[in-house]
This record gives structure tokens, C-alpha cells and sequence, in this order.
């Protein structure tokens, strides 16, 4: 068993180059580069000496064994990525268990207040208010709002970002000349890169003030937050949308447009299908950006917390997970610290459903293709 590991090991770093000097050369940079982890640890100020000694070995390794080096570097490259998210993730919930232990299910059903949970508290009022469900400084706590909020802004973005990205994916792909082409697909990809108070900026001075002056005297809502954050969502779908389309083979296309199938049938059966992987992912970015989109939100929404009424009413504001976190983390106490930490918990399983309903959709349609259901 140890003998097939240690084999494995060596073929993942060396591959068909295993001699003695590429071994060497491995181990000598592997070695520098724990030197260097242990360094940073225990020994801070020898960070830089030893880090600057593991940059030379592994200079002269890529020089003599490159293949072995770089095969090296990229292990090192994948172990510090999954690590990386590890501890995050691990981070992010070893936080929230005081929250969870303080507070109970509660956090996550109904208002909390000084450690008990208000089972009861739509009998208390007619309407609760924010106090209700966010007052720090009373003892309540209660992410249902926030949760709420997130989701209706999120489905407003979806209803916003998917069909106009999975159209606008198509036009590039499919029907767009390559002239056309060349200048849509670079427009696109800058437009993921404005930053996103800019886009706050601009939807709360252009988009709120309109709605606010033709139709509603309050004019920050979900509504015009997930207007606002589906469209900064577009370059992503539009973007890695095309990508996926345009990985198609045109012998795919080619065979059923000869088979007599028009142009609009060949994208629907054959490359919407075969690119459902990449398109599903890049459903999944665009609404992982809505999700987790803070500044935008609390540009448009310096609102509460508090249920909408009626629960439906996308004209109505709250604080989302995001908002909720940014402001209140500067200023909060350490049980309220803890609380924030359930909210990123929150998101985080939010997207991580979102992954998982996508691949499962995504086998559905492969086993769909291959005619297995």
C-alpha cells in the first residue's frame, strides 16, 4: 500500500523524468519551501533570507529540470489553493458556533432575545418591528429578515441576469459576426471590472431616482437592488456563457443544420445541451456575485431589519446577509461579532445549495444525452 503511494507520488512530480537530478532538485526546492513555512511560523524575522533562498533553488532547478519544477509548482500551487478554503471554511464555522450555542435554532426560526427564543412573536404586535428582530443592544437577534431580503434580491437578479446573459451568450456565439464579435466580447469583459459601488452609485442616483420620482415616494427597494446587482451579474453569465457556446464543436452544429434543422432549433437542441456544463457554472458565478454583493446593496438599501409586508413585496427594504455584515462588523460587540459569523455560515451554504442543485442538474442532462433517461 505505502510502496503504490510513494509510486503515485513520484509519477504526480516527476512523470517519465525521474532521475537522480530532477529528484534533487524537487526536494532541495520542497525543502526551502517548508523551511520557509516553518520560518514565517516560529521564526518571523528569518521569513525573507529563507524565502529569498527558496526563490534561487527553485530558479536553478527550473533552469536544469524544468518539467520536474514546474510539475512541483503546481502541486504547491493546488495544495495552497484547497488549503486556502479549508481553513476559511473551517474558520468561518468554528466562529458561529458560539452564536448557535448561545442562541439556539432560534437565530435561524425566529427573534431571539437575551438568549430565549420568541416563538410567539407575530402575537406581539401587529406588524414586528426591526427592534423585534435586529436590536444588539436589547439581546435580539434574528437573520430571517436578512436571509429573506437576500433571497427575494437574489431572485430579482436571476430574473434579471439569466435570460438577458443566456441571450446575449447566444448572440455571440451563434449569430454575431466575427467583426461584431471582437468588439462585444472585450465591451463585456470591462464591464465586469467596474467596480461595484459604481454600480450603487449609479442605481441609486439614476435608477432610485427615477422610480422615486414617477412612482413610489420611497424609492430603495429589493426591486431596485436586484435590478441593480442582476445587472452587474450580465458580464459574468454573458462572459463564461460564450465561452461554454463557443467550445462547442461546429461539426455538432454543421450536422443538424444539414439535417435541416434551422438555426434557432440547432441552438436549442444541440448547443444549449452541449454546453449546459459551462452554462450552468456560469449561472452559478453570476448569481454567486448577486448573492454575495455588499456595497451595491447598501448603497441603494440603508435600510433595517425587518420582514417585508406582505412577505412578498418587492418594493419593500431590509438589510441582506451582505449589508447586514458591512455595517454592523465595524462596531459590534463580540455576541454580535459571533452573529455575523452565522450570517457569512448562511451565505456560504446558500451557495455551496446553489453548486450542488447545479450538478445535479448538470448530470440530469448528461444522462439525458447519452439517452439513460
Amino acid at each position: 500500500m505505502l510502496q503504490q503511494v510513494w509510486a503515485d507520488a513520484q509519477q504526480t512530480l516527476f512523470g517519465s523524468d525521474g532521475t537522480d537530478g530532477s529528484k534533487l532538485a524537487v526536494g532541495a526546492s520542497a525543502a526551502t519551501l517548508l523551511a520557509t513555512v516553518f520560518a514565517f511560523l516560529f521564526m518571523p524575522g528569518l521569513s525573507f533570507p529563507v524565502l529569498a533562498g527558496f526563490l534561487v533553488v527553485t530558479a536553478v532547478g527550473w533552469v536544469t529540470y524544468q518539467g520536474a519544477i514546474a510539475r512541483l509548482l503546481t502541486l504547491i500551487a493546488t495544495i495552497l489553493t484547497v488549503l486556502t478554503v479549508l481553513l476559511i471554511t473551517v474558520f468561518l464555522f468554528v466562529r458561529a458556533v458560539p452564536a448557535f450555542t448561545e442562541h439556539g435554532p432560534g437565530l435561524l426560526l425566529v427573534p431571539v432575545k437575551n438568549g430565549d427564543p420568541r416563538w410567539f412573536f407575530w402575537l406581539e404586535s401587529v406588524l414586528p418591528t426591526s427592534e423585534t428582530f435586529w436590536n444588539p443592544s436589547g439581546g435580539a437577534y434574528s437573520l430571517i429578515p436578512a436571509i429573506w431580503a437576500t433571497v427575494i434580491v437574489t431572485l430579482v437578479a436571476g430574473a434579471v441576469a439569466i435570460p438577458l446573459g443566456l441571450f446575449g451568450a447566444l448572440f455571440i456565439a451563434e449569430v454575431a459576426s466575427d467583426g461584431l464579435r471582437e468588439i462585444i466580447k472585450p465591451g463585456v469583459e470591462v464591464l465586469a471590472g467596474i467596480p461595484s459601488i459604481v454600480y450603487g452609485f449609479i442605481g441609486f442616483q439614476v435608477l432610485n431616482g427615477f422610480v422615486q420620482e414617477s412612482f413610489l415616494d420611497d424609492g430603495a427597494s429589493f426591486m431596485i437592488a436586484g435590478i441593480v446587482v442582476g445587472i452587474m451579474a450580465l458580464p459574468t453569465i454573458v462572459s463564461v456563457g460564450e465561452d461554454a457556446l463557443s467550445s462547442v464543436p461546429d461539426a455538432m452544429g454543421d450536422g443538424a443544420i444539414a439535417m435541416g434543422a434551422t438555426e434557432w432549433q440547432t441552438m436549442k437542441s444541440i448547443s444549449i445541451p452541449a454546453a449546459f456544463s459551462g452554462i450552468s457554472a456560469a449561472i452559478i458565478l453570476g448569481l454567486g456575485r448577486a448573492i454575495g454583493e455588499t456595497m451595491a446593496v447598501a448603497a441603494i438599501m440603508a435600510a433595517g431589519v425587518g420582514l417585508a409586508d406582505p412577505l412578498f413585496d418587492f418594493f419593500d427594504a431590509s438589510a441582506t446577509l451582505t449589508s447586514l455584515i458591512a455595517v454592523n462588523y465595524g462596531s459590534a460587540s463580540e455576541s454580535t461579532l459571533e452573529v455575523l459569523f452565522v450570517a457569512g455560515v448562511m451565505l456560504f451554504v446558500i451557495v455551496a445549495g446553489m453548486s450542488v442543485v447545479s450538478q445535479y442538474i448538470e448530470q440530469r442532462m448528461k444522462e439525458k444525452l447519452k439517452g439513460q433517461a
